[in-house]
């Protein structure tokens, strides 16, 4: 079916289009300034809109056979045997409603109107033919955007799909950088304090549970991604006792902005392995949380070594940070990660924009807002 025939206000406009056409073959008929000029508008208004109307299955044609290169000189061919055809059956037809016309003026078929039609037949079939492919060429503009917008669409949906995919693998090596430290501590807990070995494993399994459920969602609530991160720094805190303090500040209403599922784990993460367990005293990590107008800001601050041999990808930074510097990447556009090394002392920022939980459920209960 031709998209237009599906559109009220488009196909109003085609019609009113090839009606306002007809002034050209009217105008071949008899000057516009003399009174048969408008019986030479009434003869040519029907076969003229009959010839827009009739041309809409061709849009059809005008798929199968796209302007390409490799193809070009038969479909013009095509096209031009076509606009023929169309043009001395628009001419017949305009005929025919000379005679009607004269018929009805004067009672009898065959009068100066349809006289003007025969005299005249070489302008008004090359106009035709002129109509005719003014016809095909719009329905083949229609079907070359129509197969441009379902190529962007195609387009679109392939990558998606491989931006989901990218994420669920990012999302994916959350667990086994964890999961190797935390059965490392659970063995070296076994032997020596076997109550805090179970306590551990009992962490770990909430953690995990968390995690995964996590995982399958989009987007979370940073206070949900805080409270995974307050699972994982209670087990932190037994494997290294003391020596690690956590100072949590999260303003109003940054609780309720939405991010990526999974994405300040790594940054913890990070934060502990290569900053506060590298400290023979331990350290505190600072984890603040602020929202502006438009964007959310994150800022986990913690102490290293700097003496100490490097852990797995070369001191601060890590895996970690480029799985979150990536998904915010996939994600988002306009949001960063920015790391800040001094001394004895990292700073990851993360900025992306705030979205906050009441809006998406404004979004979700309203099915017009955009």
């Amino acid at each position: 079916m031709h998209p237009i025939l599906t559109d009220r206000r488009a196909l109003a406009a085609y019609v009113a289009t090839w009606l306002a056409l007809s002034w050209v073959p009217a105008s071949i008929l008899a000057s516009p300034a003399s009174g048969r000029f408008w019986l030479a508008l009434v003869a040519a208004a029907p076969p003229t809109l009959l010839l827009g109307v009739g041309t809409l299955p061709l849009y059809p044609l005008a798929r199968a056979l796209p302007l390409r290169p490799a193809h070009l000189g038969r479909v013009l061919r095509i096209q031009l045997a076509l606009a023929l055809a169309w043009g001395f059956g628009w001419w017949l037809l305009l005929a025919a409603a000379a005679n009607a016309v004269d018929w009805a003026v004067q009672g009898v078929p065959g009068g100066p109107l349809a006289t003007l039609v025969e005299d005249r037949l070489g302008a008004l079939v090359a106009v035709g033919v002129l109509l005719s492919l003014a016809a095909i060429t719009f329905h083949s503009l229609v079907a070359s955007a129509r197969r441009a917008r379902a190529s962007e669409r195609r387009a679109a949906a392939a990558s998606l799909q491989a931006r989901e995919a990218q994420l669920s693998l990012l999302r994916a090596q959350v667990h086994p950088h964890f999961l190797f430290n935390s059965l490392h501590a659970i063995g070296a807990l076994t032997v020596q304090d076997p109550k805090l070995a179970r306590r551990l494993c009992a962490l770990l399994a909430e953690f995990l549970r968390g995690s995964l459920a996590m995982g399958e969602r989009g987007l979370v609530r940073l206070e949900e991604e805080l409270a995974l991160a307050r699972t994982y720094l209670s087990i932190e805190e037994i494997r290294l006792g003391d020596r690690l303090a956590v100072a949590l500040e999260v303003t109003p209403p940054a609780g309720d902005a939405l991010v990526p599922a999974l994405l300040l784990q790594p940054l913890v993460e990070n934060a502990i392995t290569h900053g506060v367990a590298t400290c023979a005293a331990g350290g505190t990590l600072s984890i603040v949380a602020r929202t502006t107008p438009a964007m959310l800001e994150l800022t986990l601050t913690n102490p290293f070594d700097p003496d100490a041999p490097p852990r797995r990808a070369g001191g601060p930074g890590g895996v970690g940070l480029a799985n979150v510097a990536r998904r915010l990447a996939a994600c988002y556009e306009g949001a960063s990660l920015t790391t800040r090394r001094e001394v004895d002392r990292f700073t990851a920022v993360v900025v992306l924009p705030a979205t906050l939980e009441e809006a998406r459920h404004a979004a979700a209960q309203d099915p017009h807002r955009r």
